[in-house]
């Protein structure tokens, strides 16, 4: 079997591409349950085999070697529950309270206190009495939101601690315990998790909101003003109030790349998904299809339209997903004590222990310094696997150690022997554990893949001007257009000054727009328009119909706004700066086209049909 599992279904240049790997690719990329035919098969292992000439131009590239994306890598995989610790005993009792929790949400703040050295069992102390101080002061009615922005160690400190809306599976296991565990208005006792020390506030509870579906039109506030952007967003937004048509306008506006193209569809997102800001909308919409007024985020501004509501889901629905969930985020983790044991039976733990007890008893009496060392640091402290822990490794481990008791000398050993077992199991866990491995390989390829496509394509795409206007003049066929007009915007909370601006202006096509209105209108009067111009089509607003001809101006009293037509586009094709968005990400597309037509044919690349029609064949049996 494990033969089979290691046969090559393609190579690159010779290095092999394993059956094992390109199945746990396949079947994370498909729904549970597809089945293993020959045409899904062979498209995916092409699409695999461009992924993988990808990564392998950025190892070319060198990237992958730099401290800056060894650190990030290492910040990823510290979060993959490692596959040693699972323990599939007390599963089914987790996975209970995992959707008994999941029908509420909670709303908390939090002081963070880390602790500065693990290892170093006066820093724990140090961090504790800390974290145990701050929490007196928050029983005895301190303010909170204080005392987390003076002193919590968390990004969360800047807020007054508050980390909003969160449900089950939303926080690691210890924190989340605190928070469903404390009552409204309490303060949690003290959490230790990996990241340090916790206690929390409770600030509510409430039922499960459920999940929506939604979709949205976006605006960053990213090189755009406040003012410009809440203009624009009510634009908009009185467009689609006037019968226009969504997704048209939505991939003439939205910032949001990733939604342009599909009407700004969401996926399904529930608490802990998306913003609270933005959910909270959301969830205020009573009926799909209906649509909320703009919303100014922190980051940008939306509209939002309700498409579809999900219950909560049946405990069966459900139990896949919680399962891997609490697989992955250690919730049924080993105890360390049990961890130990476990590994050492695996992996053929051997020690003399005499010798052991002998040495902590002699370093208690005189002191580390006063040993004689040199007789003892070449020596095996004990044996794991085919690795031997040698006696000098374990008195680094302690410093001076000197007027250290037995006690705490066995504290420490205990310690160290941990930290080494699974250090030794660690190298061991990507051959060992081959899911874990391939999910290694995964985050690590992937982080190469976005720095190289960077490099490669998108930022391409945004340097170079000309290759974009190039691109554009040979594909301008595919950007067919519908009539449409260049029309200016005046916007006033004063109506009389729209009046005036109705009454008043004479267009002067020798002098741009904006310059003959404010010549036109005495200065009060001028300062106190928005003026943005814009590309509407006819049935976007109903007065557009009956208004629709160059040089014309009309007011929309009722929106306090006047609409002034400068230029009738013809039906044919977009210009390049109307659609500039759209063509960037059609160019996109283009670059990496010819790029992986480029590295294939710089690779070898050889396909084992054989072996890629048997696993479709025992599929079938």
């Amino acid at each position: 079997m494990a033969f089979q599992e290691s046969q090559s279904i393609a190579k690159l240049n010779g290095v092999s591409i394993s059956k094992a790997e390109f199945l746990y690719a396949f079947n994370k990329n498909h729904k549970a349950n597809t089945p293993l035919v020959y045409d899904s098969l062979e498209k995916y292992l092409n699409q695999y085999i461009d992924f993988k000439l990808k990564v392998l131009a950025a190892k070319k590239a060198g990237i992958g070697n730099s401290e800056t994306f060894q650190n990030e890598y290492n910040g990823y995989i510290a979060q993959i529950q490692k596959p040693y610790l699972q323990n599939p005993v007390s599963e089914e009792g987790l996975i209970l309270e995992v959707y008994d929790r999941l029908k509420y949400e909670v709303n908390a703040s939090h002081i963070l206190i880390r602790i500065a050295n693990e290892s170093n069992p006066m820093d724990t102390l140090a961090a504790f009495q800390k974290t145990d101080s701050l929490r007196s002061l928050a029983l005895n009615g301190a303010d909170f939101a204080l005392l987390a922005k003076t002193n919590s160690q968390d990004g969360s400190a800047k807020n007054g601690g508050s980390l909003g809306w969160f449900t089950a599976m939303s926080m690691v296991y210890p924190f989340e315990n605190g928070a469903y565990e404390t009552p409204v208005g309490g303060i949690s006792k003290i959490i230790r998790s990996q990241f340090g020390y916790h206690i929390i506030k409770v600030n509510d509870k409430r039922l499960a909101k459920g999940r929506v579906k939604t979709s949205h039109i976006f605006l960053t506030k990213n090189g755009r003003s406040r003012e410009s952007g809440n203009q624009l967003i009510k634009t908009i937004y009185d467009s689609i109030q006037n019968g226009g048509d969504w997704k048209a306008l939505c991939k003439q506006y939205t910032d949001d790349s990733q939604t342009r193209l599909n009407g700004g569809s969401l996926p399904y997102a529930g608490t802990g998904e998306l913003p609270d800001e933005f959910l909270k909308v959301a969830y205020s919409i009573e009926t799909p299809g209906d649509i909320a007024p703009p919303l100014e985020a922190s980051y940008g501004w939306h509209i939002i339209r309700l498409d579809a509501v999900e219950e909560m889901p049946s405990l069966e629905e459900m139990r896949t997903k919680i399962s891997e969930n609490i697989r992955r985020s250690g919730r049924n983790q080993l105890s360390p004590e049990v961890l130990v044991n476990k590994l050492k039976n695996e992996n053929g733990f051997e020690q003399d222990l005499p010798k052991l007890q002998n040495t902590i008893a002699q370093i208690a009496a005189v002191g580390l310094p006063n040993l004689d060392l040199a007789s003892l640091n070449n020596q095996t402290v004990f044996k794991i696997g085919n690795k031997e822990i040698l006696y000098s490794e374990f008195f680094r481990s302690l410093g001076n150690a000197n007027q250290i008791t037995v006690t705490t000398l066995w504290n420490r050993y205990k310690l160290f022997e941990r930290e080494q077992i699974i250090l030794y199991e660690d190298s061991l866990a990507p051959e060992k554990y081959p899911e874990y491995g391939f999910l290694l390989n995964e985050y690590k390829e992937g982080l190469m893949l976005f720095e190289i496509m960077e490099k490669e394509v998108w930022n391409k795409a945004v340097e170079d001007s000309i290759g974009l206007n190039s691109y554009f003049n040979s594909n301008q066929k595919n950007y067919v257009a519908p009539e449409r007009a260049s029309v200016w915007v005046i916007e006033s909370a004063n109506s009389e000054s729209l009046e005036k601006v109705v009454d008043t202006f004479k267009w002067d096509q020798s002098t741009p727009f904006e310059n003959a209105l404010k010549a036109q209108l005495e200065p009060e009067v001028f300062s106190a328009l928005k003026i943005a111009k814009r590309t509407y089509q006819r049935e976007d607003l109903p007065n557009f119909a009956q208004n629709w001809k160059e040089h014309v101006l009309f007011s929309q009293l009722s929106e306090k706004r006047v609409y002034a037509i400068e230029e009738i586009i013809p039906k044919g094709l977009y210009r390049l700066e109307e659609i500039k968005g759209l063509v960037m990400a059609d160019y996109q597309d283009w670059l990496e086209k010819e790029w992986v037509k480029s590295l294939r044919k710089a690779n070898r690349i050889e396909i084992d049909t054989k072996l890629l029609k048997q696993i479709a064949s025992d599929e079938k049996r």
